[in-house]
């Protein structure tokens, strides 16, 4: 049979799961046939593997693995064009769960292993870095009617353009083997057949040929959606109405928020405690919006969301449920959701927001921070869910049975476990339990006719002994430390926040001198890298999205500190990334140095985190009101609000966020000789809802005062910190 008819659809087929798999000695045979057809100029490199030299957790975790991974450049490319090879791409992120497994699973097999090292060149891509990639294995998967997972094994011709892909949805070795043969059997055989015929010169390369119009294909489709985008005409109005449609999402009786999909939803919560506090929006929306943030922050921190033994949060949810983590973390993630806690504290005045908020950060800092003083990605490991959960006699062995009976009914643990049926359906966690807190300290310690301060340290010794016991179940493991832009970057936003609602000095300390270390180290002349060391543009140069945290975490600091050389970092910055990613009508994410694949890839949702969109147009809001705006062609890029927005805000809410406070503004003013108080309460002021600015000499801001601009008609002057805090923090009974 002729496998080159089915080419087309073979992004299809690889997905199907009826594909006759080969065995050994097929795949013998076909090897030497195709070492008989290829080139025998088979490059050094290609011979062993070659992540050695490369930065980053990712690339360090391979670097031993026998097959013979290369680094995503074009002269790997140009080696499989030499070598007559197709490549062998994965797509992984360092945070993405079940990476490792699905990696060590095609090492655990030596047939997949030199079928990988000899009919192919392998390349490993991080996702993260290079964002690109990651945003592309979207588009790739949606082609294929599959939902989005990693890492995704890509089978491409040395010109960059797909010929099959399949994402890997477990880690299993057998079934990561499955998941390879399936493409490999059909891939292999039409490259063969194809070789076939250009040796005997009665084709030009169908595969080559085919691909690139597929990818052609593909570079219209995207480029047409930009074309066709439709954008807002009203957006004051039309971000009110995505923000009560996100707030409708929420079902206060059944606890449920629909459409939020699996990660820990932390820019919908500072949305939302956003909008319950912000002047100008209608009454109604501001008491709906806090009560969904009462609601879903109620409903986040009494989850297994939250580590009741180590005090982190966990990035994503199994199912529908917050009560069943993913038990997987990441460094970003936690100054993510740092920000979005301490949002929601502000609106609600709930302490556990703010007790869990600084707790992530004391989590962060023991298991993220690197030994020269910046912050890791911290590389994702699959475990068994058992390992994280208990059974009861587990406590009552653990504690006593004085202990665990009120450790038990704190974390609402149950004797036949307390997983919902919904979750587990098949109750394959029978008997086992998450724990989260549904009772605060406070409450247990007044259940037990004790005060918060003597019981405090049971409390303590409590989890300390479960905590020892849980990870002698994990065992040693290696820690990443391994700098990472990103994670750094996310961190000094995390201090600056941390400083705005506790004064406490050595926050603002920590975020400067981070955000200062984080510059020198991940910056080369007026550009970002990725990681701290040299690597190729391809793998290691910052991508658009770096350039938005670095510009949002510059913004922070200059709002804590009044330091104007931050301002002028920011602008810098901002000025480099209108040059490198404005192009062709359309937010670029990756720079022309580093492109491999040709695809005009941008990132306009938020798929694994902020989107590159929302981050570029939150900062052209601040940057517009310090007199500093972006370039007119970047502003433009990032100010639009697509009106496909207000019918699904979920995956939009940083960029309706960027919306909200550019249409309902509330700048504070400040004049000259101002009270070192009043100073000190501008700069704990929240850091993106409000804008500050010195006075220029037409506002009229008298001596010691500062003027807060409400709307175009209504401004109030204040000169003291308690008529600032009355001004633009009302209590949340108000």
């Amino acid at each position: 049979m002729n496998a080159r008819k089915f080419l087309t659809p073979l992004p299809v087929a690889a997905a199907l799961c009826g594909l006759v798999l080969m065995n050994g000695s097929c795949r013998s045979g076909k090897r030497a046939q195709n070492q008989n057809i290829a080139s025998e100029v088979i490059a050094t490199e290609l011979q062993h593997n070659a992540l050695g030299t490369l930065p980053g957790a990712l690339y360090h975790s391979q670097a031993d693995s026998p097959i013979h991974w290369q680094p995503w450049t074009k002269a790997s490319m140009e080696h499989a064009k030499v070598s007559r090879r197709l490549v062998f791409c994965v797509v992984a992120m360092p945070q993405q769960p079940g990476l490792l497994k699905v990696l060590d699973a095609l090492v655990s097999f030596p047939e997949t292993v030199a079928t990988i090292n000899e009919r192919y060149v392998p390349i490993l891509v991080d996702g993260d870095a290079a964002r690109e990639m990651g945003v592309l294995t979207a588009e790739l998967c949606a082609e294929i009617r599959r939902p989005l997972q990693l890492p995704l094994f890509v089978w491409m011709t040395y010109e960059g353009n797909p010929v099959a892909w399949i994402p890997v949805s477990s880690s299993d070795p057998v079934a990561v083997l499955t998941f390879f043969n399936q493409s490999h059997s059909m891939v292999s055989q039409i490259w063969e057949e194809d070789a076939k015929m250009l040796a005997d010169k009665a084709s030009s390369g169908y595969v080559l040929k085919n691909s690139a119009l597929n990818n052609e294909n593909r570079r219209r489709r995207l480029e047409q959606r930009k074309v066709s985008l439709s954008t807002s005409g009203q957006p004051a109005m039309d971000v009110v109405r995505g923000i009560r449609q996100l707030a409708s999402l929420y079902d206060p009786y059944s606890r449920s928020f629909d459409e939020a999909g699996g990660l820990f939803p932390s820019s919908s919560l500072e949305l939302l405690a956003s909008a319950a506090v912000r002047p100008g929006l209608p009454s109604e929306l501001r008491a709906r919006c806090m009560e969904t943030t009462r609601g879903l922050l109620n409903d986040l921190l009494t989850s297994a969301m939250f580590d009741p033994l180590d005090g982190s949060v966990f990035s994503s949810r199994r199912g529908n449920s917050w009560s069943f983590p993913s038990y997987m973390r990441d460094c970003p993630g936690h100054g993510r959701a740092v920000v979005a806690l301490i949002a929601a504290y502000r609106a609600t005045s709930d302490q556990r927001a703010l007790e869990k908020a600084l707790g992530l950060i004391s989590f962060a800092e023991k298991n993220y921070l690197t030994p020269d003083g910046l912050f890791s990605i911290g590389l994702a490991k699959e475990f068994d869910p058992r390992k994280f959960m208990w059974q009861v006699e587990d406590i009552e062995e653990a504690l006593g049975k004085e202990d665990a009976a009120w450790w038990i009914k704190a974390t609402g643990m149950k004797n036949l476990g307390n997983l919902p049926s919904e979750v587990d359906t098949e109750r394959a966690y029978f008997r086992e339990n998450t724990m989260g807190f549904t009772r605060s300290v406070a409450e247990i310690a007044a259940d037990l006719s004790l005060s918060p301060e003597v019981f405090a340290p049971r409390f303590e010794a409590a989890r300390a002994k479960l905590l020892a016991i849980r990870n002698e179940r994990f065992g040693k493991s290696a820690r990443d430390e391994y700098p990472h832009a990103a994670s750094s970057f996310r961190m000094v936003s995390a201090y600056a926040a941390a400083f705005t609602i506790t004064g406490e000095e050595v926050y603002r300390t920590k975020a400067v001198a981070l955000l200062k270390h984080s510059r020198e180290a991940f910056g080369t002349g007026t550009k970002l890298r990725a990681f701290a060391q040299q690597a190729p543009d391809s793998i290691g140069a910052g991508r658009a999205f770096l350039y938005s945290l670095a510009l949002q975490s510059a913004l922070d600091v200059a709002a804590i500190t009044a330091d104007e050389s931050w301002l002028i970092w920011s602008e810098d910055l901002a000025t480099m990334a209108a040059e490198m990613f404005t192009g062709d009508g359309f937010l670029k994410e990756c720079p022309d140095e580093a492109k491999i694949i040709d695809l005009p890839v941008t990132d306009l949702t938020m798929l694994f985190d902020d989107s590159t969109a929302g981050l570029v147009s939150m900062a052209q809001v601040r940057l517009a009101e310090l007199g500093r705006p972006l370039v007119a062609s970047f502003s433009e890029l990032a100010t639009p609000l697509p009106t496909y927005v207000m019918d699904s805000p979920i995956p939009h809410t940083d960029l309706m966020l960027a919306t909200l406070i550019r249409h309902y503004k509330v700048t504070v003013i400040t004049g000259a000789d101002l009270s070192a108080a009043l100073k000190s309460a501008i700069g704990r002021l929240p850091l993106r809802a409000i804008q500050r600015r010195s006075a220029l000499p037409e506002d009229k801001v008298p001596t010691g005062a500062v003027r807060i601009l409400l709307s175009e008609e209504q401004s109030i002057v204040v000169t003291t910190p308690e008529a600032l805090q009355e001004a633009l923090l009302p209590s949340a009974a108000k």
